[in-house]
């Protein structure tokens, strides 16, 4: 399927021309059907997939997978070409992403995010690209993909830098991912509460939030996240981190997002106001007065739109390894560790923004 097929909305006459273009090896009847009600639902059309009575092939897997484009808060397209990333569009329609899975359905976010890199001396910003699939049964195994999508920033004209793009694949019974904390449940004398895996949530934690402000008010405050935790209560920049982890998961029912972005606002140093996106779309912009970060919301679902934060805040990152000569040098795994930012160079004195989006699929990857 080409770049182009993907990027519009395509007439039903349309799409049959390019799906029967597909179908190859496979099926022609059942596999068309499948991948043009799946594209149809997406786009806002009336019908809907039917009912898989044996496994798709890989074609019209890749096909379905074309879906996430079109049915999540934002549709990103990433350029070929590694020094201009295209900008991100809206997604054409909005589909119900808080109804129940059916079994072999999955939660998918895809988390776009530009990681400060050194090309020949030189500091820019590589994208990184975060995929997550979460099965109808949360408690189940997740799906967690990292990659590169070739995109930098900052380079000087005529400059070329290697970004290896091979993805990392993970994979965690309930969210629990190799290299994450494993002490949920652990006490100390000196903590507030036992370990927490709020930085890195599954879905033990989500299911423990309840939609009850107060409650949870004092669980962004006191919870214990970290184990050097002393007991103090948590800055305002570490109640949004809290906040945000959980929400970017795509895992939370609405009514815990909403209760989450309210309880926020009672937390000292945190304002709330109506604003935009870096992109330019409305949003409830959420901010810590300590270091100026800012998430945003979608007004009408509280799901996750956007974050960013100025240059040299403290964050928590996940480095990628670039080459300029060798195509060998790899991705590391997503495991969390928390730095500062390297301050940017005039040539990048931008918002390092992470843009969000969501859907709902019946393929891992």
């Amino acid at each position: 399927m080409r770049e182009d097929n993907v990027r519009k909305i395509w007439s039903e006459a349309e799409l049959d021309a390019a799906l029967s273009d597909l179908h190859g090896d496979v099926d022609a009847e059942n596999g068309l059907a499948f991948a043009r009600a799946t594209l149809m639902a997406a786009a806002g059309g009336a019908e809907a997939p039917p009912p898989e009575t044996r496994k798709a092939p890989w074609r019209w897997l890749a096909v379905a997978a074309a879906v996430v484009l079109l049915v999540g808060g934002l549709a990103v397209v990433t350029s070929l070409r590694p020094s201009a990333p295209e900008p991100s569009r809206p997604a054409a329609t909005l589909t119900d992403l808080d109804r129940p899975l059916e079994p072999g359905e999955f939660r998918y976010a895809q988390k776009l995010s530009w990681v400060p890199e050194t090309s020949n001396g030189t500091q820019v910003q590589v994208q990184r690209k975060v995929e997550l699939w979460i099965p109808a049964d949360p408690k189940d195994l997740w799906h967690r993909r990292t990659s590169s999508t070739g995109a930098v920033r900052g380079l000087h004209p005529g400059e070329a830098m290697r970004v290896d793009q091979t993805p990392t694949d993970e994979y965690g019974p309930g969210g629990r991912f190799p290299g994450e904390p494993s002490v949920p449940g652990t006490a100390l004398p000196h903590w507030n509460t036992p370990f927490q895996n709020w930085l890195s949530p599954d879905a033990a934690l989500v299911a423990s939030l309840v939609p009850d402000r107060g409650t949870l008010v004092k669980r962004l405050q006191f919870d214990t996240i970290d184990t050097t935790d002393d007991g103090r209560m948590h800055s305002a920049t570490e109640s949004l981190t809290m906040v945000r982890r959980v929400l970017e998961l795509g895992l939370a029912p609405k009514d815990v997002r909403f209760a989450l972005r309210d309880a926020l606002t009672d937390v000292e140093g945190i304002f709330e106001t109506p604003g935009h996106t870096p992109d330019g779309r409305p949003a409830t912009v959420i901010a810590a007065k300590d270091t100026g970060q800012r998430f945003y919301l979608d007004p009408t679902t509280a799901q996750p739109l956007a974050w960013d934060f100025p240059p040299g805040t403290p964050t928590t990152t996940t480095p990628l390894r670039t080459n300029q000569t060798s195509p060998s040098s790899g991705i590391s795994p997503p495991v969390a560790t928390t730095s500062r930012e390297t301050p940017l160079p005039p040539v990048l004195k931008t918002t390092p923004e992470t843009l969000y989006s969501y859907a709902i699929t019946r393929t891992s990857g």
